[in-house]
């Protein structure tokens, strides 16, 4: 599935010139979104591949075989599964036929190409993450996931596995299903979407947006196994057992470690901190998809043990070369592996091959994006795909192997093959031998021999394990065996085996004994597997040798550390552990502030007990002050609570630390659906008072904020600093905001004299006609009213989306501009369009279509103000360096670039390649195109106020969004009357209003110069 690079120029593209629109009556969009070429036959395209010395690239199948393929899987047979796609990018609704199919590939004379296609599953609704299993095929077809019979057949054969999966974004669901040797299927969970899904167990998982979790092919259970990232497509192991993942949007490859937390936008993590990253580039794209390890000894020494990424973005392969530190992958960035002249080439999936090639899908499309161009756009290609096989014929190595057919192999060849250098031939005879063996009853001869370290022997003993770990048969005298044997990979893989036993007790070995003794081991992968594993079987005598393991680290093995925090929570989620805690700190205090960092995480009563003993002593360790406030109110008990108010009072703490405190308790009050007491709200309004009586800009701006979010009146105090005259110019948008917040009817006024005043800044204007548009008050939609009459077109937009939130005000602007006191056009605004369609009423539809029937389209109005602004940034002196302190003050409140900036928007890596028109059409009309993950929700409160911006996420019993300044605004969900999504992008659509123009073309300047790197 081609990966998006989102609205609102957000990602690398390829290095291509703007182009005219195909036809005249399409859009003119650059040729790094819409390719100016004509596709090529599947033999004209290769031609075009550019791959390094030594290596061919060979077509395995094309349309009309398969369509738009975008994962695939091989079977012990050597078969080849690929899910393809006519529907893509809009899903078939029901009564509408379901046209796409789950296909087969058969290699019969073994030169690579698929001699035989055959649609194994037909009817199939944009199917994505494929994989064979014992008896049958499981494959994900919109909304779940289903398993085939042994023959294929058509869907309604297939049998129901989980269910069900959301698909609100179709680029975005259950993908790259990936076989492992400890029997489980992992998987990605895709952009945008919420899921609840639950095993035959009952065990049930909810996932939102990006995340990775794991499944039994029988369908008995599923577990999460990683939250966060924003859109993973592709996953990958290495001989370690080591989980690699390609990721839209935040970084191409993550090494995922059980349990953590990923970057997404705006989204938390779990207290301890986002999951370390292996990789500091982005090879000109945030959108990537398939990766492999590459395990196997075809490919020659230098490409062995690297990481391949596909990047449809650019139509490339890239390779990265990878650098241990301890147990930590550094990925160091190396030539791209494949590079493409016909810009169709869009490679969504890689496989590692039996045969020791790499198999690259190619979703084959003149489009690169999901909304980046509308999915409409009549040159989106729903027909062609290609699947292809990079091999080396260099010579230097042995040549591509033909695939064997395990299913017609004994059992002693089976565990030969374990040995075989080439990871996926080794997982495939893995399966093999578990399947064949669990109907015989009996463990193969030879599973487990005893031989030297060298390499193919280690690979056998360690898969061998899990054969007959997975049989029932690796008995105590094995696993003592194993716990000494001088391959690290195998102590790795026994370590990371015996975390797989529920019961740690059911044996007469000690095996906590023996994995605690794993954390000693000289190698740092051992060390790692051995917490991980720690980590799921918590007892207190793990406590101390985890602690010492995390102290002793050295900081450079972020993973190990990580691992070792995380093991320490798991340890504390049973209550009766901080007694336990208690008894160590008592003979050594120094383990006390480790605890209380890890206890960020643990979110129990037990956790926030602990953690208030350590605030009142003053003993945090790492722990921030307000986490550790906020933990400690949030899940204290009931009857606990009132101990957390008494002790935060009773700090001695400056007053941007009283700030700091007051927001966490306010904040994890709020989400438990209580208020402060009133002590506490004397005490906030005291501070606030003083804060904002301060000559310091930055004491001024925490009384704001703090007065804002905890409603604590003060508004003539605040009234002076949003009013004209005020000496914090700068801060006078938060002082309206926080008018509102307190007493929204008494800022009436105060926000018409902004409105009115022509000597005023337009932005601010603007900022107070949306403020006084959310009042749901007579005098506000009056003064609104008024004001139209006499505003300039940029303010009277902001004055007509705000008359047009409610039907009384939207049957008042139609009024008004039936009775020719306001233009028509305003009605072609977007976001004057959508919110009057929005309210959903027959007659506002039927006025809005007569009253602009005879307007030139409002794109041909966009285009000539794109056309202005670009005329006048041509004439201008520029400059980027001065561009990026504008982006800081400006967009970095919602946007990262150049590692600038906070991630709740999405990343403007390369957005420089969408040229000048893009940009500024993205600045003028962010509407026009934005992804459903970044459309306005619009609360309407109990007082019906309005109140909208991006929702981030939902904290108990409150939702937080982000408002078009990239605050947050916090509202307690007693106070939501009506919820509701709209098309709109929260990204202010008067960013040319927001600077001067001086400013606003340094600013595109700086944007523009933000490229993919040259070749």
């Amino acid at each position: 599935m081609l990966r998006s690079f989102w609205a609102l120029g957000l990602s690398a593209l390829a290095l291509l010139a703007a182009i005219p629109a195909v036809n005249a009556d399409e859009p003119a969009y650059p040729a790094s979104l819409v390719a100016p070429t004509e596709p090529l036959t599947p033999e004209q395209q290769r031609t075009k591949f550019r791959l390094p010395p030594g290596f061919e690239i060979q077509l395995v199948a094309s349309e009309p075989d398969i369509h738009k393929p975008m994962n695939m899987n091989f079977d012990a047979q050597g078969r080849l599964y690929v899910t393809s796609s006519l529907e893509y990018p809009y899903p078939a609704g029901e009564g509408s036929p379901h046209r796409d199919a789950l296909h087969v590939l058969v290699d019969e004379n073994g030169d690579g190409r698929a001699d035989r296609v055959t649609r194994l599953v037909d009817g199939l609704n944009i199917p994505l993450g494929v994989t064979p299993i014992d008896g049958g095929v499981l494959y994900y077809s919109i909304p779940n996931i289903y398993r085939t019979p042994p023959d294929g057949g058509p869907h309604e054969k297939s049998e129901l596995a989980y269910s069900e999966f959301g698909y609100r974004d179709t680029h975005g669901m259950a993908n790259s299903f990936t076989r492992w040797i400890d029997g489980w299927i992992y998987a990605c969970h895709g952009f945008a979407n919420d899921s609840q899904v639950a095993g035959q167990d009952g065990h049930q998982v909810t996932m939102h947006s990006g995340n990775t979790f794991r499944m039994r092919a029988d369908g008995s259970r599923v577990e999460q196994y990683t939250h966060g990232q924003v859109n993973p497509f592709g996953l990958a192991f290495d001989p370690l057992g080591n989980l690699f993942s390609a990721d839209c949007h935040t970084l191409p490859i993550y090494q995922l470690l059980r349990g953590a937390w990923y970057p997404s936008f705006g989204k938390p993590h779990d207290g301890l901190g986002f999951g370390p990253t292996m990789i500091g580039h982005d090879h000109g794209s945030t959108g990537i998809g398939g990766v492999v390890y590459y395990a196997a000894d075809h490919f020659p020494a230098e490409y062995r043990d690297t990481v391949f990424i596909g990047n449809p973005v650019t139509g490339k392969v890239n390779r990265d070369r990878l650098e241990v530190h301890g147990s930590t992958f550094k990925a160091i960035e190396q030539p791209d592996f494949i590079a493409c002249d016909d810009p169709w080439f869009r490679p969504v999936d890689l496989q590692l091959g039996p045969d020791g090639a790499l198999y690259v899908a190619d979703f084959y499309n003149c489009i690169i994006g999901h909304y980046e161009v509308p999915l409409t756009h009549p040159r989106r290609d729903r027909h062609r795909g290609r699947i292809w096989r990079v091999v080396y014929t260099g010579g230097q190595t042995k040549p591509a192997t033909t695939i064997p057919d395990l299913t017609r192999l004994p059992a002693e060849k089976l565990v030969e093959l374990l040995g075989t250098d080439n990871l996926t031939l080794r997982v495939l005879a893995t399966e093999a031998l578990v399947g064949r063996s669990a109907s015989g009853g009996k463990l193969p001869d030879g599973l487990l021999p005893h031989g030297d370290d060298s390499q193919p022997s280690a690979w056998r003993r360690a898969h061998g394990m899990w054969v007959a770990e997975r049989l029932k048969g690796l008995d105590d005298a094995a696993v003592e065996r194993l716990a000494g044997d001088p391959s690290a990979l195998v102590r790795v893989h026994l370590v990371k085996l015996l975390a797989e036993r529920p019961d740690w007790n059911a044996s007469d070995l000690d095996i906590a004994l023996l994995v605690r003794s794993k954390l000693a081991d000289p190698d740092a992968f051992v060390r790692r597997a051995a917490a991980d594993s720690l980590g799921r079987h918590p007892d207190p005598a793990n406590l101390p040798l985890l602690l010492d393991l995390w102290s002793s680290t050295p900081a450079e093995d972020t993973h190990l550390v990580h691992v070792a925090r995380m093991a320490l929570r798991d340890q504390l989620l049973a209550p009766s552990m901080y007694a336990a805690a208690q008894e160590l700190m008592a003979q050594d205090d120094s383990y006390r502030g480790r605890l209380a960092e890890v206890s960020l995480g643990v979110h129990t009563p037990a956790a926030a007990e602990f953690l208030l003993a350590c605030l009142a002593d003053d003993r945090l360790g790492g722990a921030s002050l307000g986490s550790a406030v906020y933990e400690a109110a949030r899940y204290a008990a009931e009857n606990k609570l009132g101990n957390v108010f008494q002790v935060a009072e009773g700090l001695d703490l400056r007053p941007n630390e009283q700030r700091e405190v007051l927001l966490a308790l306010h904040r994890a009050v709020q989400s438990r659906g209580r208020a402060l007491p009133e002590t506490t709200l004397g005490w906030a309004g005291r501070l606030a008072k003083q804060l904002l009586a301060d000559d310091r800009p930055g004491r001024v701006q925490g009384g704001i904020e703090l007065a804002r979010e905890l409603r604590l009146g003060l508004y003539d105090e605040l009234h002076q600093i949003a009013a004209a005259g005020s000496r914090f110019a700068n801060l006078r948008s938060a002082a309206i905001d926080a008018c509102m917040a307190n007493e929204p009817v008494r800022s009436v006024g105060l926000l018409s004299e902004i409105i009115g005043d022509a000597g005023e800044p337009m932005a601010l204007r603007q900022k107070a006609s949306a403020s006084l548009a959310g009042i749901n008050d007579p005098a506000a939609q009056g003064e609104l009213t008024r004001h139209l009459l006499a505003a300039p077109e940029r303010l009277a937009v902001e004055i007509a989306a705000g008359l047009a939130l409610r039907p009384e005000g939207a049957h008042t602007l139609l009024d008004q501009v039936q009775a020719g006191k306001a233009s028509p056009r305003l009605l072609q605004e977007r976001v004057v369009q959508e919110r009057l369609r929005a309210i959903n009423r027959r007659e506002l539809d039927q006025r809005l279509s007569e009253l602009t029937a005879n307007l030139p389209p409002a794109d041909e109005r966009i285009r000539q103000l794109i056309h202005q602004r670009r005329e006048a940034f041509a004439a201008a002196e520029t400059n980027a360096d001065q561009g990026r302190v504008v982006f800081k003050k400006t967009c970095a409140a919602c946007h990262r670039l150049n590692g600038e900036g906070t991630k709740i928007g999405p990343d403007l890596e390369g957005i420089g390649l969408r040229g000048a028109d893009r940009l500024l059409e993205d600045m003028l009309d962010p509407s026009r195109n934005v992804d459903q993950a970044f459309r306005s929700t619009v609360l309407t409160t109990v007082n019906g106020d309005s109140i909208s911006g991006l929702l981030l996420q939902e904290e108990g019993e409150v939702l937080v969004l982000a408002d078009a300044e990239g605050k947050e605004v916090r509202v307690p969900a007693s106070d939501i009357d009506e919820r509701s999504l709209t098309q709109l992008s929260p990204m202010p659509g008067n960013v040319a209003d927001l600077v001067k123009d001086e400013e606003f073309f340094n600013l595109l300047a700086y944007l523009l110069e933000q490229r993919q790197k040259e070749e």
